[in-house]
């Protein structure tokens, strides 16, 4: 197995390439689960350590999953073998001068804990790591640590289909061909990356977000998402055009201080009140309707998609129309935003500049997720927010921001020039909006 014989040089060989020597040194393998790791490496492990005598060769511990064995240097190096479920274990381990990944795909916010656990370990040793499995639609993030080695010279990416193992019959791969579907013998036998076919959001083009370079503006905004019930995180988004450049979070904003927040960064950032955007659900209602931020755009999800768009079936200067009616194609406002911002995301046309590792995870994790949820009436939908809470297991509160920025984007194309026209259609956008605040009213006192 590739990985023991990894482990094993680099926990005992004084060739191994470090910041310092250690005569005593660590090297830790991660599944995906504990049990999974008994499975995949420790039994192989113990197979491997065994002298010419036949006899084992090191320290074990069953019950941890740890073996001692001595090294070249005349040290000793403990090999860790544990869960993914289980990582804040080896939080601050020192003397960590490699570490094994196995079914990385499988393993949820891979790249937070990489980050914060793991990659410090190596970094202070000068030792290295090892990153292997299966590619997974879901969970890609083999994809994202093959591009990282496509811009570091640092870094080596190896792709090994089961044709490459020696050890499986062709016959038996003869076989699954004709059993398993194309997609998962595409990505089980061939190792191959399979596109989420609903997904909105391409992978790639999510992990190119923060790295984004787009035209700069001079418009700023600000988008609000605000806690359901002002015990959670209040979640404030600042925008350079199409660019995220900060964010901010508070816990436990009543209504009063969410609005002395925004009073003042409205004036810190000189963003106008019509650029300012409040999620006006709940404690949010108060925030949105509140007289000291006179000219406040609610924004609320269920209202019906903004009509933006000319009917292709009918012509200007017909029936006495001067242009074609305006058309939507939406299930609701919420809808038509998060369409808007996969086609601007997918087309590298937005950025996000936070350099903070959760959040970056917490973006890419959230989009990943929505998927066409249209159901043949005609009216594209998006998947439930509801649904994406229930998968992530909390609220995507990060990203309700992004989505809230493309009111704007879709206004824009409402009011497309100083004009006569233009006028009208803003008026019409008004008037739909005040339409929308009157039945969800109504419909409340219900």
């Amino acid at each position: 197995m590739i990985k023991v014989e990894s482990m094993l040089y680099n926990a005992i060989s004084n060739k191994t390439k470090l910041a310092r020597a250690f005569k005593n040194r660590s090297v830790i393998f991660i599944a995906p689960t504990q049990t999974q790791a008994r499975k995949i490496v420790w039994s192989s492990l113990k197979e491997r350590l065994v002298g010419e005598d036949g006899l084992p060769i090191g320290k074990y511990n069953e019950a941890r999953l740890e073996v001692e064995i001595p090294t070249e240097d005349g040290g000793v190096a403990t090999l860790f073998v544990g869960g993914w479920e289980n990582r804040e274990n080896y939080r601050g381990m020192s003397n960590v001068i490699h570490l094994e990944f196995d079914e990385v795909d499988t393993m949820k916010n891979f790249f937070i804990g990489w980050n914060e656990i793991f990659r410090p370990m190596v970094m202070e040793t000068g030792g290295g790591a090892g990153f292997g499995g299966t590619p997974k639609k879901e969970n890609p993030n083999l994809r994202r640590l093959e591009k990282l080695a496509e811009e570091d010279e640092d870094w080596e990416a190896f792709h090994f289909t089961s044709l490459d193992n020696p050890a499986i019959p062709k016959e038996e791969i003869e076989k699954a061909k004709k059993e398993m579907d194309g997609e998962t013998y595409r990505q089980e036998i061939l190792a191959e990356y399979v596109e989420n076919v609903g997904a909105l959001f391409k992978y790639d083009a999510l992990v190119d977000l923060f790295s984004n370079s787009i035209s700069k503006v001079n418009e700023k905004y600000l988008t609000v998402d605000v806690a359901d019930d002002g015990t959670d995180k209040t979640v404030f988004m600042f925008w350079h055009g199409l660019e995220a450049y900060r964010i901010e979070q508070f816990e436990r904003l009543n209504t009063e201080a969410i609005v002395s927040q925004i009073r003042e960064y409205t004036a810190e950032e000189q963003i106008p009140m019509s650029q300012v955007a409040v999620d006006a659900i709940g404690v949010g209602a108060g925030v949105a309707s509140n007289s000291l931020l006179d000219g406040i755009i609610g924004y609320k999800s269920s209202y019906q998609a903004i009509k933006t768009d000319q009917s292709p079936v009918q012509l200007p200067n017909i029936h006495y129309r001067e242009n074609p009616s305006l058309t939507t194609e939406y299930k609701n406002l919420r809808s038509q935003c998060v369409f808007a911002l996969a086609d601007l995301v997918n087309t590298h046309k937005l950025a996000v500049s936070i350099d903070n590792g959760i959040i970056k995870e917490h973006i890419i994790e959230e989009l990943a997720l929505y998927q066409d949820a249209s159901k043949g009436d005609g009216k594209r939908m998006a998947t439930l927010k509801d649904d994406i809470k229930n998968i992530l297991g909390r609220s995507p509160d990060i990203t309700d921001t992004l989505i809230m920025r493309m009111y704007f984007e879709i206004r824009e194309r409402l009011v497309p020039a100083q004009s006569q026209r233009a006028v009208e259609l803003a008026n019409q956008l008004n008037n739909q909006f005040v339409t929308n605040e009157s039945r969800a009213s109504l419909n409340s006192t219900k």
